[in-house]
């Protein structure tokens, strides 16, 4: 299929503008939850989402060296966002979970992203942001492959 010059230039706009509120957004509520940057959120996010995690769950999510994430997690540690603990028999192994501050990020996150759709939705009906959702969810995984 040939596509239009017109459509390839208002796609690239369009995503460029989206990933700049997507941006900004994670910046807010990096604000909003005590001046941590955005790899820290989206440590607590994905801890918040999973409970109790390994080290390498995250590190495995993050796309990250394990010695990197470990500068992060002991950083979050030290602020109070998370703690940590040996998992069971295997002291190799260490689980990681929201503490207090972590615990109350996530829900500020939480409350921001339902703000966001609850703003979004009433924009389309329920046909086209079912379809939307879909064609979201193409374009993760479209740009996820290329990666």
């Amino acid at each position: 299929m040939k596509i239009k010059e017109e459509n390839k230039n208002n796609f690239l706009s369009a995503l460029q503008k989206v990933s700049r509120a997507l941006k900004s957004n994670s910046l807010d509520c990096c604000k909003m939850c005590g001046g941590i940057n955005e790899k820290e959120l989206h440590i607590i996010e994905y801890i918040g989402q999973y409970k109790n995690v390994t080290m390498s769950d995250i590190a495995d999510n993050l796309d990250a060296p394990l010695s990197t994430l470990t500068n992060i997690v002991d950083k979050l540690v030290e602020k109070k966002y998370l703690s940590r603990e040996h998992g069971g028999d295997d002291r190799r192994v260490i689980n990681v979970m929201l503490a207090e501050n972590g615990k109350t990020a996530y829900k500020v996150v939480g409350a921001k992203k339902k703000q966001i759709a609850e703003k979004l939705f009433p924009k389309f009906s329920e046909k086209e942001l079912v379809s939307f959702i879909k064609h979201l969810n193409i374009l993760a995984s479209s740009l996820a492959a290329d990666a």
